[in-house]
């Protein structure tokens, strides 16, 4: 196969040629930079400059204007006629040019060089791209509340990452104390949150890559963290807490219901917009960006409790859209463009038109059936600008979903640019725990960041190639495509319809005499899942990888491979107390309580190694909880 079929670009570009002939790079070149505008294209330069270093070991000098003594190796060249964050590039068998009309557009050449150069060496194929992004926003969020809040340094890796792949904007998810609030320090006292100090920082590193650090702060529903606190609880709506009302959810995991803990503001309190605005007054001074994602998704209980009169008079969507219009006024007052999830105002469609016009609507749905085509559409019609947020298929899943996040990417993107998206946001949540490591999300980061740049081109990008070549240097070639099988062992589970998580992670949060789970999950799917997993676990011992957390990914996936071989034996044990609950498996049950001594043991290791410590001990709760039942089981069984 020749260079030019085989060479490997992702986000792959809106248009690309080849021609024949090649452009041998000089060891006395020079990167040239249009004299007039030098300035705007520096940053992407020095980046340049920074690859080849790295990548064929060759110093080239940087050099204002065109000079009869200077070999212009890449020349950069300012064209104002260009979309912004648009660019071209054209590899002559006399030197490679660089042309731009902004900074981004000048970085995104240099990214594109980057991988091109690490796959050509200084030869490389003549050709010429031509590029630009479908979506003016390209983001990631990443859920720092759940649990586990990353280092500094995991925070950089992926934000390198992000550059890589074209990506610019990156949001934190905050509820509870993941950030330390200088106004309420006993929030967050026993934790270990990211300070403003550090959010500084991030958002330096950021703005270097031409990333915008966005803050977001769930600011309606999602409030546990503060509404169950002694201190603000007068501000629920239901401050004792209630029953999620049916439907909800899975009946299977809560055969009794769902009880909440209260986390929805009563709105009509004028203490809350008090405790909102020192909130943000303690979060946003430390961010450079102009926008702010308040969230107000899942306001379960609203119009339930304290406001239930007024929902009676008023309805539940115009008491919702009254206090978003509040928070807006916050935010305004702030400086900031306001962004908030659309789930709530979707089901109110005739008040999306009464949204304030500055508002940006955050439109989420992570299942491949996620009706994107008709919610996009209506806020198209109402003149809402919105974001497309489909997900990682991570959480609740130990090591993934892949084939429902790759259709779930896939329909935001398509009807996102379809109806006019101005953003791609690819979640990447926390649920229950945080369980599943980092590099289970990096399939979902590079699909949805090569859709996010360019839908059509990158509709079958090469992802396994990517990850295998540029993630985690993988001289097997193995990686990207185990990654993705090993998010596919949902698909052998009983077939029940899970929108939003695996039935293996269920088991493993449920209680040990709630056997509804296994009802539908027979022996025989137990054996295939084990048969698939091990065949999985065989495949990982062949694989070395040359990146430098390279020893740390593997242990990742052999642990989260080890939560569900733990989890195929605890669908085992509940069939077994289903049909005989009086003779419990005394054997399997010590067994089973080693095991998950070891998983935890590994778990707990692993998580240091980018976590910070605070969030892990309520990680971990669940899975104590499971092998406190597993001893009570067993010593029942050696009473008997």
């Amino acid at each position: 196969m020749s260079l030019t079929k085989a060479l490997l670009l992702l986000p792959y570009p809106e248009y690309v040629s080849f021609t024949s002939g090649c452009y041998c790079i000089p060891a006395g070149g020079s990167i040239v930079l249009d004299g007039r505008m030098d300035s705007m294209a520096v940053p992407a330069a020095r980046k340049l400059q920074s690859i080849i270093s790295e990548a064929l070991h060759l110093t080239l000098p940087l050099s204002c204007g065109t000079r009869l003594t200077v070999t212009a190796a890449f020349s950069f060249t300012h064209q104002s006629e260009l979309p912004s964050q648009a660019y071209e590039i054209i590899v002559a068998e006399n030197g490679i040019t660089i042309t731009y009309s902004s900074p981004e557009g000048a970085f995104y050449a240099a990214v594109t060089l980057k991988q091109i150069l690490e796959q050509t060496g200084r030869a490389v194929p003549c050709l010429h791209i031509r590029d630009r992004p479908d979506f003016g926003a390209r983001g990631l969020m990443l859920d720092i509340s759940r649990n586990k809040i990353p280092k500094q340094e995991t925070l950089y890796r992926i934000v390198d990452l992000m550059a890589d792949l074209k990506m610019n904007q990156l949001q934190l998810y905050i509820e509870g104390a993941p950030f330390a609030y200088e106004s309420f320090p006993d929030v967050w006292k026993l934790e270990t949150p990211i300070s403003g100090d550090e959010i500084m920082l991030l958002d330096t590193y950021c703005r270097e890559r031409y990333i915008e650090l966005v803050p977001n702060q769930n600011s309606f529903g999602h409030m546990e963290g503060w509404l169950t606190r002694p201190e603000f609880n007068s501000l629920a709506e239901i401050p004792e807490g209630f029953m999620l009302p049916e439907g909800m959810y899975a009946a299977d995991f809560y055969p009794e219901g769902l009880r909440m803990r209260p986390g929805t503001f009563h709105t009509e309190d004028p203490k809350v917009l008090e405790l909102l605005g020192q909130m943000y007054d303690d979060l946003l001074p430390y961010f450079s960006s102009g926008k702010f994602n308040v969230g107000c998704d899942e306001t379960y209980e609203l119009g339930l409790g304290k406001s239930s009169p007024l929902a009676g008079i008023q309805g539940k969507g115009a008491i919702y859209l009254s206090f978003l219009k509040k928070i807006h006024e916050l935010v305004t007052e702030r400086g900031k463009t306001m962004q908030f999830w659309g789930d709530i105002i979707i089901q109110y469609p005739e008040l999306i038109s009464q949204l304030p016009k500055d508002i940006i609507a955050m439109e989420w749905g992570y299942s491949a059936e996620h009706p994107f085509e008709e919610d996009t559409r209506k806020f198209q019609e109402a003149g809402i600008p919105f974001y497309v947020c489909p997900g990682t298929s991570s959480w609740n899943s130990l090591t993934g979903r892949s084939d429902n996040m790759l259709a779930n990417l896939r329909s935001a993107a398509i009807h996102g640019r379809d109806h006019g998206a101005i953003g791609y946001l690819i979640t990447d949540w926390g649920d229950f725990g945080h369980w599943q490591h980092l590099p289970v999300s990096y399939a979902g980061f590079v699909y949805g960041g090569a859709l996010a740049w360019n839908v059509n081109a990158n509709l079958q990008a090469d992802i396994t190639g990517y990850m295998n070549q540029f993630v985690f240097a993988d001289s097997s070639g193995a990686i990207g495509d185990l990654l993705l099988d090993l998010g596919n062992y949902y698909k052998l589970e009983s077939g029940l319809p899970r929108p939003n998580d695996t039935e293996m992670s269920m088991l493993l949060r449920s209680k040990l005499d709630n056997v509804r789970l296994v009802e539908k999950l027979t022996e025989e799917h137990l054996e295939q899942l084990e048969s698939y997993i091990n065949g999985i676990e065989e495949r990982l011992d062949g694989i070395s990888l040359r990146c430098d957390d390279g020893e740390l990914v593997l242990k990742e996936l052999s642990n989260g491979i080890h939560f569900i071989k733990h989890a195929i034996r605890l669908g085992r044990i509940k069939h077994q107390i289903a049909h005989a609950p009086d003779q419990p498996d005394a054997a399997a049950l010590s067994e089973q309580i080693q095991d998950l001594d070891i998983l935890l043991h590994h778990y707990r290791l692993l998580w240091t190694e980018r976590n910070r410590p605070g969030g892990l001990a309520q990680s971990v709760s669940k899975l104590l909880s499971l092998r406190s039942e597993y001893e009570a089981l067993l010593a029942a069984s050696s009473a008997g």
